[in-house]
């Protein structure tokens, strides 16, 4: 801000002098600052310059700026003359127009309302029409095309959810384009006839994103969000919770208009406002516009199929940290021909967590809504007998046929539901798991993973052997990695009865089914791979699917696969019958991790022992005897993972697929600025190359 000009000016007109102080001009070039967009708006013309200030101020600014100094209206029209150029020629950086507004927000809402002016003023970021078909030729030079001025704007109210304010009154401006007839928004454009709205592909997201028709949020509340969710399991029900009691001011609640919009954020604003500023994210970092349908009925189905187009991408490896290696997964050797090479090392592990999917087992056809038994392909099935074994047609009003004994099973089911135990059992799994970090434990700075178990502390020792012994022979431990195995929405209920045959067992499905699991494969490190959604059990086969998609060429293949179950995949393998399958991952070692070799398989699984033990390869071992790699970190990871359950469970699949994927980008973006910090060297293999079949690029272990 040029002080001496103010100055000048003061000595020249004295008249402004007496009412106007030095102070007061700064805080009036401040104001002029925060309205410019309101100003230059009304003068939208083809004879005005942008850059130049209007020769008088609108009719709502000048009376704001009247009440805001208390001047005459005279001497309000002689400060513009006066002050106006060097106003309008103020060009502040976005921090200190935070400031600015933080600073006079009062008299924004004390006498901006009634004229028509907000706390925020928002206007599309372009003031011609984007098309180029539009542009006109320069009378003085037809060969220079010049693009056409937008106009007719329209003025809507709006509530603005920022972070350094709390929720906010607005306006937002749009803009039209007379020959191509397309109107634009400040974040999107639309043509009149068309169904899709177009995003802006900006530098970066806009700063303020629309989460409702006539509602806003700050995209940096947006990342606060998000970074409560990937750190604290904080659900969207309490980032309004919190936003409302803590981050909008109390002390502004006076001064807000009882006539406005609602302020207070609630559930669908947080989802809305989450997802659309992933969507965003995402589309930036391709640099492809994102498009959504316009005339959706409502934002939930608006968003869906771009939420379901970034989860395909996603699928296999699509996440941005699939190619990762750093100094705690990968190792770099040089072998005797001279050659380096390396080895890395991820973990699977499955968690007990799904989203509702049809009541047919193995489909996967998607639900019309999460409330539906079946998928539309299966509906018929939902009059027939909820008793599996039966397939006559349900009573009006049941959910089971004619026959005494399976209606006897549907009412000690809805009795059993209001018992007092099954109501404790429900609200123990609704409050989920939530571990007390989001985060693994540091390991010490030697490049040998040793961290501890999360939960509960286990520690792996020495890789001498001994820590490898089985146990006696017994009963494996079961693979399940959650007590949850009877959801509250999904009961399989058996009923024992007597027939001239003898005991017969019937076995009755009344609620939703899940999908079995969730499947994480981590890099030792902590560093997320990939994830997959299992319908059916954690077979052998369905992990042997996982990796082939998430690892789909050789090349692309971790030279070591950890897994609690390595020893039965290893079995299916040698007895493929398909010479593709059979030796895909023959370059990769496959070994049980370091305690589940010891608590979970028996001592007399010779098999197990042989091709399993990882002290089998002592490439997995360090030259001071310790394990190379962390065999826990899938583990570790399903800690933090199986935090959301309580926050996806009601989710619909495109949602839940879309928010669990990105926790697990945020969370890796963390963990590999989180490793650059402690020395461990991150960084990311050419996707080419893993995606090239190459059989040199990992080390052969086998």
């Amino acid at each position: 801000m040029d002080f001496l000009r103010i100055c000048d000016a003061l000595r020249l007109y004295p008249e402004v002098a007496d009412t106007f102080a030095h102070a007061d001009v700064v805080q009036y070039i401040e104001l002029i600052a925060l309205l410019k967009p309101t100003p230059a708006l009304a003068y939208l013309q083809p004879s005005h310059q942008p850059s130049r200030p209007p020769p008088t101020l609108p009719a709502n600014v000048h009376e704001f700026l009247k009440a805001c100094f208390g001047v005459a209206d005279e001497t309000a029209k002689l400060a513009w003359a006066i002050f106006g150029d060097l106003a309008w020629a103020f060009e502040p950086s976005s921090d200190d127009l935070k400031a600015y507004r933080i600073k006079h927000v009062k008299l924004l809402l004390q006498y901006g309302i009634d004229n028509q002016i907000g706390v925020y003023s928002l206007s599309p970021p372009t003031w011609v029409c984007l098309d180029p078909g539009c542009c006109r030729p320069l009378h003085s030079d037809p060969a220079v095309l010049r693009a056409r001025e937008l106009g007719e704007p329209k003025n809507h109210r709006i509530t603005i959810f920022t972070l350094e304010l709390g929720a906010m009154p607005g306006y937002s401006t749009s803009l039209y384009c007379r020959n191509c007839h397309t109107r634009y928004y400040p974040n999107y454009y639309v043509h009149e006839s068309a169904t899709m709205r177009t995003y802006y592909l900006h530098p970066g997201v806009p700063e303020f994103i629309q989460s409702a028709e006539h509602f806003y949020t700050g995209t940096d509340l947006c990342e606060l969000f998000s970074n409560m969710m990937v750190t604290a399991w904080t659900s969207a029900t309490n980032c309004a919770r919190i936003y409302n009691t803590s981050i909008s001011k109390d002390t502004l609640q006076p001064y807000l208009p009882s006539n406005w919009l609602s302020f207070e954020m609630d559930v669908e604003d947080v989802l809305n406002s989450f997802f659309l500023n992933a969507l965003l994210l995402d589309h930036q970092e391709r640099r492809h516009p994102l498009e959504l349908r316009h005339d959706a009925p409502s934002s939930t189905e608006r968003l869906c199929p771009a939420l379901e187009a970034r989860n395909i991408r996603m699928a296999g490896p699509g996440q941005e940290e699939w190619n990762h290696v750093c100094s705690l997964c990968c190792y770099m050797y040089e072998d005797s021909d001279g050659r380096w090479l390396y080895l890395r090392s991820t973990v699977t592990d499955g968690l007990t967590m799904g989203h509702y999917c049809c009541s047919i087992a193995d489909c996967q056809n998607r639900l019309r809504s999460v409330k539906d038994l079946f998928c539309f392909e299966h509906q018929p099935l939902k009059n027939q007998c909820s008793v599996i074994t039966c397939s006559a047609a349900v009573q009006t009003g049941f959910r089971t046929c004619r026959l005494p004994e399976h209606r006897n099973m549907e009412l000690y089911h809805y009795q059993r539901g209001k018992a007092m135990f099954q109501l404790r059992d429900r609200l123990q799994r609704a409050k989920g798991f939530a571990p007390s970090s989001s985060f693994p434990a540091p390991s010490p700075d030697t490049s040998n993973a040793t961290s501890s178990r999360l939960p509960p502390l286990r520690k792996e020792t020495e890789a001498t052997g001994a820590d490898l012994l089985p146990m006696p022979d017994g009963p494996a431990t079961s693979t399940a990695h959650s007590d949850d195995n009877d959801d509250d929405d999904e009961i399989e209920f058996a009923c024992e009865g007597k027939s001239t045959e003898g005991n017969r067992v019937l076995r009755a499905r009344f609620g939703r089914r899940r999908t079995h699991n969730e499947q994480l494969c981590v890099f030792s490190c902590g560093v997320v791979a990939g994830r997959a959604t299992f319908f059916g059990s954690e077979a052998p086969n369905g992990v042997r699917e996982f990796w082939m998609k998430l690892f789909p060429t050789q090349a692309s293949l971790p030279g070591v696969l950890w897994h609690d179950n390595n020893c039965s995949i290893v079995k299916m393998l040698r007895n493929d019958t398909d010479d593709y399958l059979r030796t895909y991952f023959d370059n990769v070692a496959l070994p049980v991790d370091v305690f589940h070799f010891k608590s979970k398989h028996k001592e007399g699984d010779i098999d197990c022992g042989a091709n399993c033990n990882p002290y089998i390869w002592p490439e997995l071992r360090t030259e001071d005897g310790k394990w190379r790699f962390n065999s826990s970190a899938a583990e570790q990871t399903n800690a933090w993972f199986g935090g959301f359950l309580a926050i996806v469970r009601e989710m619909p699949v495109e949602r839940f697929n879309f928010f669990l994927d990105e926790m697990i980008k945020r969370r890796n973006q963390i963990l590999v600025r989180d490793l650059r910090k402690r020395g461990k060297a991150p960084g990311n293999i050419p996707r080419e190359i893993l995606l090239t079949d190459d059989e040199d690029s990992e080390m052969d272990i086998t």
